[in-house]
């Protein structure tokens, strides 16, 4: 088996198969299962994320519910049936709970805080013979101010509630433990309202098709493009169902991206142009636009098509800088460093060195530190530079960093780029400062990672 595309069990540590999606293996999977359903005891920081802070500062036991089921600690996502059985309800009582209005009854209250063992400090009330030590308020770890939280509940505020976590986990952790969650909350907690009336349907499908092309890239991430290739494509026809051009348009962003990863640039402008044609042409589009325009650069870069390449560069500039804040709320975000990341790419493909070097700097100067992965395909990039102009010493500092975030990432896409750059750096054995950086890999790394 290749061990390059390994994943192994978080509980006991061996191999998954490869057609297990889960992050544990079918043994410890059973195991959990024959397990009395209680729910489990979970360390501090499972209660520090924004999802949970947010439903604790809006007093509201629903939500806390909900972020409780999709937090990305759990091995899978925690069904509504499975925590109706904890709680000795029925699943449609869940439900309504999750998507009603807040429950003020104490007794309701403290049966959900113990069956969820909710530390008594993180809640709005008291539980019997528990008095809270600090009050709800406080329980953000951070000095970040709480944000507000909208009074409207229902199952479309969930969604987007759950969106926004899942978007802040990517960024953090890779895709390697989240995907199997939204897999299994599209399958569990959005399909069954794409039949019904309680929604215009434009806004269910429309959620839908963010989800699915949220899906797509982390499979992408994952190494998994036949996946992400069937998402993308489910995210267009669910998109079009909603009547969303601006969305279709980002679907085929996202497929545009797969073909410059599978070097079809051609494929890729072709696809790119296909996502203009749809966008309207008006400033709440334009970080869309501007997206588009720099997959149609690349596609060309990629073909040796310097002069079309940097006209596109330079189109992408114009409409981000035009741009204003969209409406369109399923949208994914493009701002100045993700512009300036795909302009290192592009110009590097056309072997401009100094002006690649400029942009990816220009990504590591915006991008915060708790942006991980992107700041380690920043850096990957940045290496390739310093290796295309033959700085041995760059190349490996770069690559010290990428190294360094990848050991913290569950990005498959992550190992496999470092994995190309050292058999790039293999004529270069012999070198200190090359022989440190591929023995570092080799020691942090599982084995056959550089093989």
């Amino acid at each position: 088996m290749d061990t390059a595309s390994s994943r192994y069990c978080r509980s006991c540590g061996n191999r998954l198969a490869r057609d297990n999606t889960n992050p544990v293996c079918a043994r410890c999977d059973r195991q959990s299962r024959l397990a009395p359903d209680t729910a489990p005891a979970v360390p501090e920081q499972f209660w520090h994320t924004d999802h949970l802070r947010d439903a604790f500062t809006a007093q509201h036991i629903g939500r806390v519910s909900v972020a409780y089921r999709l937090n990305p600690h759990h091995p899978r996502i925690i069904s509504q049936e499975r925590l109706a059985r904890w709680l000795s309800m029925t699943q449609a009582q869940v439900s309504r709970i999750e998507t009603g209005p807040p429950v003020r009854d104490l007794d309701r209250l403290a049966h959900w805080a113990r069956t969820l063992r909710i530390p008594p400090r993180l809640l709005w009330f008291d539980l019997p013979g528990q008095p809270r030590s600090t009050p709800a308020a406080v329980m953000v770890a951070s000095a970040e101010p709480s944000r507000p939280v909208p009074v409207a509940g229902g199952t479309l505020d969930m969604i987007r509630s759950a969106a926004l976590a899942f978007r802040a986990a990517d960024r953090q952790l890779g895709s390697g433990r989240l995907y199997p969650v939204v897999v299994r909350f599209l399958q569990t907690e959005v399909a069954p309202h794409l039949v019904g009336d309680q929604y215009p349907p434009s806004a269910i499908f429309s959620a839908a098709a963010s989800l699915t092309d949220m899906a797509g890239w982390l499979a992408y991430d994952d190494n998994r493009g036949d996946l992400a290739a069937q998402h993308f494509v489910q995210a267009f026809g669910l998109a079009t169902a909603a009547g969303d051009q601006a969305l279709s348009a980002q679907t085929l962003v996202s497929q545009s991206q797969l073909a410059l990863e599978n070097d079809r640039p051609d494929d890729a402008v072709r696809l790119a142009m296909a996502g203009l044609a749809l966008t309207p042409d008006d400033p709440q589009c334009g970080a869309l636009r501007s997206r588009l325009h720099v997959m149609t650069a690349r596609g060309n870069a990629l073909a040796g098509s310097s002069a079309a390449s940097l006209a596109a560069l330079r189109d992408a500039e114009q409409e981000l800088a035009r741009a204003i804040p969209t409406g369109d709320e399923w949208l994914s975000p493009f701002d100045e460093a993700a512009l300036a990341a795909e302009a290192a790419i592009c110009l590097r493909d056309l072997n401009d060195w100094t002006a690649a070097e400029r942009e990816a700097l220009r990504v590591l100067e915006l991008r915060t530190p708790d942006r991980v992965r992107s700041r380690a395909f920043t850096n990957l990039t940045l290496a390739t530079v310093h290796l295309g102009r033959g700085d041995l010493d760059a190349t490996c500092e770069a690559g010290n960093r990428v190294l360094d975030a990848a050991t913290r990432l569950d990005s498959d896409r992550v190992v496999d780029h470092l994995r190309t750059l050292g058999r790039r750096l293999e004529p270069h054995l012999g070198l200190p400062v090359v022989d440190d950086l591929l023995g570092r890999v080799a020691t942090a790394l599982p084995a056959g990672q550089l093989a």
